[in-house]
């Protein structure tokens, strides 16, 4: 059974309030059964930039084996008046933009969506990244917002002016206060009313933002943000070194996304494989990360007006478990990794070499893992294999397969919270977000009726 915390309409995708919004539910997902692929759909590509992540046909990638695609042909439809962000590198803006597709009905993208980008590459002018972007109000009158920041929040990573561009490794207040500014259907962000301060090279303190962020709450302007619920941090683990990431900067982390965006509820995603993870003492690595983030998750200190919540989103368990899949497809197992128990923790530790088999022959400086991206392996491996709706270069995911369950599972998550009539107790908190992870952050089937 599907969480009672969630409202579910299998048989249509959602277009008005009163679709969902039932028992006073802030934030209800309809899930929908396609009757092409989710990821044939182009469903959660509306918004994807840039198109070099895009896993279509045209880009050479097959769909996933029958036996596989069972697991993910449905798509999810978002309804809340929640204000969540996202935030990390080009992995967390992939899900963002699933997340506004999922959130907004066609023909309001133009008239909600503001956003701020950069060009990496001056002779490919059409290859997009994308700094910041918001959409408000996406269905339900909530806000969605993605922040480009590949870096944790720390204080030492604070740095001014800002800039948006594709190695700007920092953050700072004022890039914050944009979003706390931003004016309902508005496709411009609204600088502070003191434009060059967030300019300023030599500020080094917080107070003005502080009052700033103060003065903006106290509008009572409904058009204006002015703060979030919920954000979703992922780890940017690709740009970091893997022994940089600890507890105490995780934390400072939560509680620095606190203190700038308003945001009670964080939810992290657990890491997956990549095309970073370089040897088996890295895979070592990003699982004790894992169940690091897990540990801070349990147990943060809660205090009245700090952050309430934070929730763990077990992405890494699903992709790990869908290259396990994948694997045996290929044929990289062994007779005794075929049998492996998904429940066993610790597992993917195990199954280090499968998924660190990569082509023998590459010129690739980050080549990505076989189970990956392949969908067969040509007889002679120095040739490319034929790719496969799982990655679309060993770091990036492709949204068209993986959009359904990723934005169930934050509806879900964040349903955990909202939806119900008292604050939850921590144990009732772990126990909805188990149930969670189960339903979405698993090759477990979701049950939607066609």
């Amino acid at each position: 059974h599907l969480n009672k915390n969630i409202i579910i309409s299998p048989s249509e995708r959602v277009t008005t309030p009163e679709d969902t919004l039932h028992h006073n539910n802030r934030i209800s997902v309809s899930l929908q059964k396609t009757p092409v692929s989710a990821a044939d759909s182009g469903y959660y590509t509306r918004f994807s930039q840039p198109d070099t992540y895009i896993c279509g046909d045209e880009q050479g990638k097959q769909s996933l084996p029958s036996t596989l695609q069972k697991y993910f042909n449905f798509i999810a439809s978002i309804q809340t008046d929640l204000k969540i962000i996202f935030v990390g590198d080009s992995i967390s803006a992939q899900f963002a933009q699933a997340f506004d597709s999922a959130a907004l009905d066609e023909a309001q993208e133009d008239s909600v969506r503001a956003k701020n980008i950069f060009r990496p590459d001056g002779n490919r002018p059409s290859i997009i990244h994308i700094c910041r972007s918001i959409c408000s109000p996406i269905r339900g009158g909530g806000v969605s917002a993605f922040w480009r920041i590949t870096n944790l929040i720390l204080k030492e990573n604070n740095k001014w002016p800002s800039r948006c561009t594709g190695f700007f490794r920092h953050w700072n207040e004022g890039q914050a206060l944009d979003f706390l500014n931003h004016e309902y259907n508005s496709t411009q962000f609204v600088l502070p009313s003191n434009k060059g301060v967030s300019h300023q090279v030599n500020r080094t303190t917080t107070d003005y933002f502080q009052k700033s962020k103060l003065a903006s709450f106290k509008a009572g302007n409904v058009n204006v943000v002015n703060g979030f619920d919920a954000a979703v941090f992922r780890v940017p683990h690709g740009w970091l070194q893997l022994d940089y990431i600890d507890s105490a900067r995780l934390i400072e982390t939560i509680e620095t996304t606190h203190r700038i965006l308003g945001a009670t509820t964080i939810v992290i995603p657990t890491l997956p494989m990549s095309n970073n993870v370089k040897s088996e003492n890295d895979w070592k690595k990003v699982t004790q990360i894992n169940r690091m983030i897990r540990e801070v998750a349990r147990n943060i200190t809660k205090s009245e007006g700090d952050v309430q919540y934070v929730l763990v989103q077990e992405f890494g368990n699903l992709t790990n478990q869908l290259l396990m899949e994948n694997a045996k497809n290929l044929d990289l197992l062994s007779l005794h990794q075929r049998g492996i128990d998904y429940s066993r923790e610790g597992w993917e530790v195990d199954v280090a070499n499968v998924f660190l088999q990569r082509p023998p022959i590459t010129t690739k400086k980050w080549p990505p893992s076989d189970s990956q991206v392949c969908s067969s392996l040509p007889s002679n491996r120095t040739e490319a294999c034929p790719g496969v709706k799982i990655s679309s270069d060993g770091m990036h995911w492709c949204v068209e397969t993986f959009g359904g369950r990723f934005t169930a599972s934050i509806a879900c998550l964040l349903g955990c919270v909202y939806n119900v009539a008292r604050p939850p107790t921590d144990e009732e908190i772990r126990k909805c977000e188990q149930r969670c992870n189960d339903q979405f952050m698993s090759l477990a089937m979701v049950g939607v009726k066609g």
